[in-house]
């Protein structure tokens, strides 16, 4: 947010507006105590010149992925972010923080989240999505929550493949429910389908499947939900990757009755891991059990098109104690920034990106897996994302890369999803060739 000062004569001005007679009239209604008696201790006052000069030198301090080659992932990634999309969510009618209450007064805002909703049901290829939740964790969550409340069942299956962070929260909520938690194990960085099949009961709730997944494999969603739906009422929840759906086979193609994920790839920098964006989309007939609020499209009396808020009865703003879902607002500037994103870069752009990541990455795969002592740790179709087998701890490697300006990955042992000498690398369209053989003449020099 730009910042300009104001002199003496504007605070004179609007003290004279409000009929104040000075600043310090404003606060005599609070006890002397409550009011500071002294000057604040600053340093002393600089110039506009001086002070972005400080700021600069301050920010110069920082290694971000804007100033290195970024191979981190797990759940976070760098794409480009065009231009348009800053200008656009940084306008004034688009600048608030969720859905606006006065709907009547907001027809802009609720227009744009009814686009991000049409938008988010072509990516799932569901039927209806919500103005988005609060990031991607709370929405494979609700998902959760929803696959419980509508089958009546108490089994909540999680493949062990999903990312940790994920897990970990799903795992908090259902602490104080009548729930219980299944963890399925990956064999060679996929569920099994027999894994799947020995794990199914008739009190099994959900399936819960990430794909591409943490390792950057990607699971037969369309296997792993037909057995899901061996089971009467057992809902498939699909954990999806947006960029991901522009190229591979979508999660209602496969069979979803969920679709959640996490929107950040959709032109939301890293923002030191917040806030981010929830996606999430179901099938038609468990709309009026979905969390979260949609926009709806109508008409007014005189026939003109019109939006407004929608079957918010769920929620706890509404009916209290009674509600299906705790969630009651969206992340509504990022929802704007994720619709600019997708309409500007239109189903082609998106598709291009999503090759881009896929071509790159299977690039800089085959070139570490010829180098000596090194190998990809597992052999399935990926996306974007895949773990490499080092010949010494991953955290050397990370430090090397550092030293040389360069993120080459997150090692799989911090996450809690691999050995030490695990490396999760991810690559994305902003990856040139150059960085990418860096990498590589990188990993071949730490051996």
């Amino acid at each position: 947010m730009d910042y300009v000062q104001i002199t003496q004569a504007d605070r004179q001005e609007m003290l004279e507006k409000i009929g104040a007679p000075s600043v310090e009239a404003l606060y005599a209604n609070l006890p002397p105590q409550y009011r500071l008696d002294r000057d604040l201790c600053l340093p002393p006052a600089r110039s506009e010149l001086e002070l972005q000069r400080d700021l600069a030198s301050l920010t110069a301090m920082n290694n971000t992925a804007s100033s290195q080659a970024c191979f981190m992932g797990a759940g976070a990634y760098d794409h480009f972010i065009p231009q348009v999309v800053n200008n656009m969510a940084g306008k004034g009618e688009f600048v608030t923080a969720y859905t606006p209450y006065q709907a009547e007064a907001s027809q802009g805002a609720l227009q744009a989240f009814f686009e991000f909703q049409t938008q988010v049901t072509k990516l799932t290829d569901l039927d209806v999505s919500n103005a988005s939740l609060y990031d991607g964790a709370t929405a494979i969550v609700e998902g959760v929550l929803m696959a419980l409340n509508t089958t009546g069942k108490r089994r909540v299956l999680v493949g062990e493949t999903v990312n940790p962070q994920y897990r970990t929260v799903i795992k908090s909520y259902l602490t104080d429910l009548a729930a219980e938690y299944v963890e399925l194990p990956a064999t060679g960085g996929v569920i099994a389908e027999s894994t799947i099949e020995a794990a199914m009961d008739k009190d099994t709730a959900c399936l819960v499947i990430q794909s591409p997944n943490v390792f950057g494999q990607i699971e037969n969603w369309t296997k792993q939900f037909e057995i899901a739906h061996t089971q009467d009422k057992t809902m498939a929840i699909a954990v999806f990757n947006p960029i991901a759906c522009s190229l591979l086979k979508r999660p209602g193609s496969c069979g979803a009755d969920i679709a959640a994920g996490e929107g950040q790839p959709l032109g939301i920098p890293f923002q030191y891991g917040g806030p981010w964006l929830g996606l999430f989309a179901a099938s038609k007939k468990n709309m009026r059990k979905m969390p979260g609020r949609l926009i709806g499209q109508t008409a007014d009396k005189h026939g003109r098109r019109g939006f407004c808020l929608t079957l918010q009865t769920r929620e706890q703003h509404i009916r209290g104690a009674k509600a299906t879902s705790n969630i009651c607002t969206n992340q509504g500037l990022l929802a704007v920034r994720a619709t600019v994103y997708m309409s500007a870069m239109g189903p082609r752009g998106m598709q291009t990106v999503a090759k881009q990541c896929y071509h790159k990455a299977h690039y800089l795969a085959d070139a570490i897996s010829k180098l000596e002592g090194y190998s990809l740790a597992y052999d399935g179709s990926f996306f974007h994302e895949f773990v490499v087998n080092c010949p010494t701890d991953a955290k050397a490697v990370i430090a090397a890369g550092k030293a040389k300006g360069m993120l080459p990955g997150v090692a799989c042992e911090k996450l809690g999803i691999g050995q030490s000498n695990q490396l999760l690398i991810a690559v994305t369209e902003k990856r040139t060739v150059e960085e990418l053989d860096a990498l590589v003449a990188l990993l071949k020099e730490v051996k």
